[in-house]
């Protein structure tokens, strides 16, 4: 096993410089399997400082693996998906923000994904849970490279309880329009072990991705209160618990040592949510801010006899690292055709030296506005000295408006080494810091774009609605207003009938289904006033 661990290891390093970890014919194909959660704060796992929060089988991830500290993503949830399966920042790939219910686009079917990648190798690819690129057919996992999907296509809701339809699918096949949330977490780790057990003799890729602890958080009736700390934490207490189900699967299968698991966050805690809201620790800010609590997240990857035990990698990673990643541990290629701004992190965490870093530079983009951009120790916020108007599609007000983009008047300049929670600006004090950093983010203006500015070498989002050439104008259409008044209409009669069901029962509610009883008397009765 050692002379095993060794010859991967020299591989790993001496290939680095082509991306492409060649497997020799003795050794199989890893398995992978990447479990990505939702609205995840940096500080919701002990691994990661969490006081409160009960994490011990991720947490073992992290003893039999490696702990980033500094990975990045998206501020919000369908960029970092994109970035994911393209290894590109989500401006480059065309999907910068999220779309809205019933949209017609979604993640271009001419970019390459990594589910398609592996499938070169033979791979078996699954993709369980929150999809998130695109709800019509052509946008579709089972499109994307992925042979299997069990999930949803769309966001699973905007309020601290159910409200619009979420409609739930099993490949191509509409399951039903209502699943039940409280049974998400645990009926996606059942498909995942099915998906285990099925193609336990080749090599597979499952992409499991948890639609907890996005709100409405319904943990499942067994994890409701049992953390003591609210449903949030119940929340990650059951993703944890499941997780630690996946992995004794490996390990009663024999597939263990020859599997790769990959555990992150799409981006930083929702805040403002009450009991339903995550923590970012000791970072400053939350989802939709590129402030460090909104794009720094936890990220373990577990690779047994491959990956050093107990390992803490601190160089700038990111999210757009993943696919090239993933490619080189199954000993393929990223496509050559187009620009990828992804590494492939295995050189870089096995160098026992550790002189190379993957990025000189890392951009944080909020849609399409470069808002932060960040250089080993160094973090420079562009001066937002207004409110900019929101661009559909492209950067959408949740990240213009004051409250989550934040004004200032003047660059924000930030050592991170010395102050994580970026609370003293050093830019007076270190001037040509800033200049030098504003410099290198020129070519990521030209090459990747900026708000309201298409660049050189990004690609256009996937659309089934061609007659529309302005994305921008799409929530103005007539398209828009058609599929917005089904949704309301639907889900109106949802309300009403949940609100006969809260109003008239016989049992205790609890604090959530009280606050959905409020919500509906104020709605109703505001309605019978006008």
């Amino acid at each position: 096993m050692k002379a095993k661990f060794i010859f991967i290891t020299l591989s790993l390093i001496l290939l680095s410089c082509t991306n492409n970890f060649r497997h020799s014919e003795e050794i199989s194909l890893p398995n992978i399997i990447f479990i990505l959660t939702d609205d995840q704060g940096y500080g919701d796992l002990g691994s990661y400082g969490s006081k409160t929060i009960k994490t011990p089988n991720i947490d073992q991830l992290a003893v039999e693996g490696a702990k980033f500290t500094d990975f990045y993503v998206h501020p919000i949830c369908s960029p970092t998906r994109a970035a994911l399966l393209t290894g590109c920042y989500a401006p480059r790939a065309g999907f910068p923000d999220v779309q809205l219910w019933g949209s017609p686009f979604g993640l271009n079917p001419d970019e390459v994904t990594i589910a398609e990648i592996l499938k070169t190798k033979n791979y078996k690819t699954a993709c369980i849970g929150k999809w998130h690129l695109g709800d019509e057919d052509v946008f579709a996992p089972n499109q994307q490279g992925f042979d299997y999907f069990y999930g949803i296509r769309l966001v699973n809701g905007t309020q601290k309880f159910e409200n619009f339809a979420v409609p739930f699918y099993r490949n191509d096949s509409l399951l039903t329009m209502r699943p039940d949330h409280s049974k998400m977490t645990r009926d996606f780790t059942d498909e995942s072990l099915s998906f285990i057990e099925k193609n336990k003799k080749n090599p597979f890729f499952l992409y499991l991705a948890y639609t907890m602890p996005h709100i409405p958080i319904y943990p499942g009736e067994s994890f409701r209160g049992k953390s003591g700390n609210g449903l949030y934490a119940d929340a990650i207490e059951e993703i944890d618990w499941n997780v630690g189900r996946i992995v004794e699967k490996l390990k009663a299968q024999g597939l263990e040592e020859n599997t790769l698991i990959v555990f992150a966050s799409d981006n930083g805690p929702w805040a403002g949510q009450g009991e339903q809201s995550g923590s970012a620790g000791k970072l400053k800010g939350s989802k939709m801010t590129t402030w460090e609590g909104g794009v720094r997240v936890p990220m373990i990857m577990k690779w047994k006899n491959v990956i050093p035990a107990s390992k803490v990698y601190s160089e700038i990673t990111g999210i757009i690292d993943m696919a090239p990643t993933i490619a080189a541990a199954a000993g393929a290629s990223m496509p050559d055709d187009r620009v990828i701004d992804g590494k492939n992190l295995l050189p870089y965490i096995l160098d026992q030296k550790n002189t190379k870093i993957p990025h000189d530079i890392y951009y944080h983009y909020a849609g399409t506005w470069l808002q932060a951009v960040r250089s080993g120790k160094w973090k420079l916020h562009f001066a937002r000295p207004e409110v900019r108007p929101g661009r559909y599609g492209e950067c959408a007000d949740w990240f213009t408006r004051g409250s989550y983009a934040g004004i200032f008047k003047e660059d924000l300049l930030y050592n991170l080494e010395t102050d994580i929670g970026e609370t003293k600006n050093l830019a007076n004090e270190f001037p040509e810091i800033v200049q030098e950093l504003k410099s290198m983010t020129i070519k990521a203006k030209e090459d990747i774009g900026d708000y309201s500015i298409q660049g050189k070498n990004s690609r256009p989002i996937g659309s089934t609605y061609l007659e529309l050439t302005d994305i921008n104008q799409y929530p103005n259409s007539e398209y828009a207003r058609k599929v917005g008044e089904e949704m309301m209409t639907e889900m109106l009669a949802f309300q009403k009938k949940r609100f006969n069901k809260l109003s008239k029962s016989n049992k205790s509610l609890n604090n959530q289904e009280a606050q959905e009883l409020e919500f509906y008397l104020k709605k109703f009765i505001n309605e019978k006033a006008k």
